[in-house]
This record gives structure tokens, C-alpha cells and sequence, in this order.
């Protein structure tokens, strides 16, 4: 697991909700919100950077698509490997 890997996790769940793959300027600002954050995880922070560029919250746990799932699943693991190095 990687910074690169977890960052990546990251723009998969923007670009499966807006369904248009991010531009390097788009990415720099989700890390930009990321990295401002003041959430206590790696998870909650990259959750409040997606939240703050999709300008919506997250649907919640019951309502979300399969594929919605998967992607913050793997967000989860790769925040959480992050957070123990």
C-alpha cells in the first residue's frame, strides 16, 4: 500500500460520482481539501474531500450502489494502511 494508491482510491470514488475522470488541476485540489481537513482518520479526511469537491454528501450506507461500496471499501483498507505506517 502506497500514498499513490490511496490517493488513488480517492479520485475512483469522484470519478464514479461524477462519472468523468478528473483532470490533474481537479486532483490537486481534492488533495488540497484532503490535506486541509481537521478529521481525526486518513478515511474521514479523504470522505470530507470528496464531500467538499462533489459539493454533496456521501448517500448513506444503505443507499449506495454496489460499486459505490467497493470503492469506499477500498478507500477504507488504503486509509487505514496509510494511517499505520
Amino acid at each position: 500500500m502506497s500514498r499513490d494508491s490511496f490517493r488513488a482510491s480517492i479520485f475512483r470514488v469522484i470519478e464514479h460520482l461524477n462519472r468523468y475522470e478528473l483532470s490533474e488541476t481537479a486532483k490537486k485540489l481534492v488533495l488540497h481539501y484532503f490535506n486541509e481537513s481537521r478529521q481525526p482518520t486518513s478515511y474521514r479526511r479523504a470522505v470530507e474531500a470528496v464531500e467538499r469537491y462533489i459539493h454533496d454528501s456521501l448517500p448513506e450506507s444503505e443507499g449506495r450502489p454496489s460499486r459505490l461500496r467497493e470503492l469506499l471499501a477500498e478507500m477504507a483498507r488504503e486509509a487505514e494502511a496509510w494511517d499505520s505506517e
